[in-house]
């Protein structure tokens, strides 16, 4: 049965369950919408965590018929996929007694906080840039980003030119074909949510603003809802390296440069459409039963002095079909 995580929430009636899924929606907006379908069956202790599933890449045709004539035959294009599930995750460890001598700074449940949040970048990476490695017998059973779904697709637009939104120059003359170009995303796709990073989502509340389109709401925890015309948009974030002691941030949906039409342009990213529907669209996929998130923390009552946490989430995501989701490419907004 496909649910999302607040649903899940509260059929479980766990509060720390609950308190982890409230961190997880501060840190990853994309989970607040996103259904996920509990169809990965475990197989006895042998399931290898894969979900087949049929994707849409074309429709079938119908055509007029004359009397006595006949029809040419048709049929919708489909492809076969296998997702499978990633497993992802964190461990804490904690000697018991700095637990006990906690005092204002709880250091367990901040080392937890960090380690959901750490989780939700991970998922939030994966979910539009993993890798779809096609093996010899041409399934792609690794979680799949949404960058390899919608790529060459008929929905993948603005692939060979770019719109530049780098300066307020350059936005106020280009605001109507950007607004164009991007309700046409939105309308091909019939997308519930736009998929951007945070530098986009500035350049983007700028264009509604000129063009008088923009609306804000307000959500859980005080966050404000932006959207456009009713189309949600939802900021990425950005996903945490660390090399020789020192972390970088990089912006999920990168700002980059890109070779387009021969020239090399600076400071492009795109922006992303997905209409959610476990039936033919963009949803998420965990094991069955499975809350997609689980927690293992331990008990400081009983013995050994250094205590393991561990914090777990097994996912994937799928596309039914590819008219429900898509790609604005090559936006210029550095």
């Amino acid at each position: 049965m496909a649910m999302t995580l607040e649903q899940i929430k509260v059929a479980m009636n766990d509060k720390v369950f609950g308190k982890i899924v409230d961190i997880f929606y501060r840190e990853s907006e994309i989970l607040t919408l996103l259904p996920f379908d509990d169809c990965v069956a475990e197989g006895g202790g042998n399931s290898t965590l894969r979900y087949t599933y049929v994707r849409k890449v074309l429709p079938a045709l119908a055509e007029f018929r004359k009397l006595y004539g006949e029809y040419t035959a048709s049929e919708a294009t489909v492809e076969q996929f296998i997702a499978q599930l990633a497993i992802m995750g964190g461990k804490i460890q904690i000697d018991r007694v700095l637990n006990k001598a906690n005092g204002r700074f709880n250091n367990f449940a901040y080392q937890l906080e960090e380690h959901i949040k750490a989780v939700a970048s991970l998922f939030n990476y994966t979910l539009i840039n993993g890798d779809a490695v096609t093996t010899a017998s041409g399934d792609h059973p690794e979680f799949e980003g949404l960058d390899s779904m919608v790529a060459g697709t008929t929905t993948e637009y603005n692939a060979n030119g770019s719109i530049d939104l780098s300066t307020m120059a350059a936005l106020k003359q280009n605001a109507d074909e950007f607004y164009e170009k991007l309700t046409i995303l939105a309308a091909e796709t019939d997308a519930d949510a736009l998929l951007m990073n945070t530098k986009m989502i500035s350049k983007i509340q700028t264009v509604a603003r000129i063009l008088g389109y923009k609306t804000e709401s307000e959500q859980a925890f005080g966050k404000k809802v932006i959207s456009l015309d009713g189309l949600r948009f939802i900021d990425m974030k950005n996903h945490y390296t660390i090399n020789d002691g020192h972390a970088t941030a990089n912006a999920v949906i990168p700002v980059a440069t890109k070779t387009i039409g021969g020239s090399s342009v600076t400071g492009v990213t795109d922006i992303y459409g997905v209409k959610f529907d476990v039936n033919d669209g963009f949803h998420g996929i965990t094991m069955n039963g499975s809350s997609v998130v689980e927690s293992f923390l331990p008990d400081f009552s009983k013995p050994d002095p250094v205590k393991d946490a561990e914090l777990e989430l097994v996912a994937a995501t799928v596309l039914k079909n590819t008219q429900h989701a898509g790609v604005l490419r090559n936006i210029k907004i550095a």
